[in-house]
């Protein structure tokens, strides 16, 4: 059966991975299955129900109007085809994924720290421990800033590293079967490690406010200790970001290379969503900084991007409805 797989995808390599076309092609391999289980209970060996099978269905412009295909298969040659994507750029790519994801998780660990001192020696200076108002705002200033400028570099360089493999995020690519059921494999085995993750960057976020509220009710007079449960909230958080981004990259880079989700053919093709999701998160990203520069909010602000994340799902709906209704071409 692996023989008559690797065959069938083959036969749709050049069409779209659209849902009609996956429609097809599982209607394709029910038929191909049945016929082989057939021949394989009527005493045909191994060799003889493969050949039989690929005789009888082998020939995709024959199928093609019972699949229900048939125009897409008409306009398959004046689609690109996309580039080959290999065993090899497989396995360099998740390997870069691999090590970006734990650099990017240091950089946001160090931004989200960033402001943790100046919330500190601000305590301090307001509990009359010896420190004055500009100490405090330099010395946690000029430490954020090293923080950010480290941080910064890790994203530039992360950056360079990743840019070579642009293209599987934004162009539409072909992937060998075998090739693309290691991906698949690998994808499998790192569910459970990717819940892992996300499970307990979500308890330690939800057991960061925890010392900060009990402080609260019990000290809410001691600006000092409250400041150092704003401190320590921050670094729980940044902890939980930690988990958050090495998981969520690595299960990204399995449902890029895939072409899964937001990463699907039709997505990419779709230049409207394209410009209006950059503009959207360049945005976002603009108001996170002026709002935590300007007001050193940062033990708050950074809810802007759970917020940001929910509406531009309900605007990426939106757009794809207008799509569908044929409201714009993309």
């Amino acid at each position: 059966m692996e023989t008559i797989k690797l065959y069938l995808e083959n036969m749709f390599m050049n069409l779209p991975n659209s849902e009609k076309v996956e429609r097809a092609k599982a209607e394709l391999l029910a038929m191909m299955e049945d016929k082989y289980n057939e021949l394989k209970a009527e005493g045909k060996t191994e060799n003889e129900a493969v050949g039989i099978v690929i005789s009888e269905f082998g020939n995709l412009n024959e199928l093609a109007e019972d699949l229900g295909i048939k125009d897409t298969l008409d306009n398959a040659d004046s689609v690109p085809k996309g580039r080959i994507v290999t065993m090899e750029t497989v396995k360099s790519y998740l390997n870069v994924t691999a090590i970006s994801a734990r650099r990017i998780a240091i950089g946001v660990f160090l931004c989200i720290c960033s402001p943790i001192l100046i919330v500190v020696l601000s305590g301090m200076s307001e509990s009359n421990m010896g420190i004055s108002e500009n100490i405090a705002a330099g010395g946690g200033v000029g430490v954020l800033l090293v923080l950010v400028a480290v941080a910064v570099a890790l994203f530039v360089y992360n950056g360079m590293a990743l840019s070579k493999y642009e293209y599987l995020q934004r162009e539409s690519f072909q992937m060998e079967y075998s090739v693309k059921q290691y991906v698949m494999q690998l994808q499998d085995s790192h569910k459970s490690t990717f819940m892992l993750h996300i499970t307990i960057g979500v308890v330690l976020c939800i057991i960061a406010v925890v010392p900060l509220i009990i402080t609260a009710c019990i000290a809410e007079e001691n600006e000092l200790l409250i400041c150092v449960m704003v401190g320590v909230l921050l670094f729980i958080v940044a902890v939980a970001v930690l988990f958050f981004i090495t998981a969520g990259m690595e299960e990204g880079a399995y449902r890029i290379l895939l072409q899964q989700d937001e990463y699907a053919p039709a997505k990419k093709d779709n230049k409207v969503l394209q410009a209006v999701g950059a503009l959207y998160w360049t945005i976002v990203t603009t108001a996170y900084l002026l709002w935590s520069f300007i007001t050193f909010d940062w033990y708050i602000s950074w809810i802007i991007w759970p917020i940001a994340g929910v509406l531009y799902t309900v605007i990426e709906a939106a757009l794809k409805m207008k799509n569908n209704n044929g409201d714009y071409h993309a």
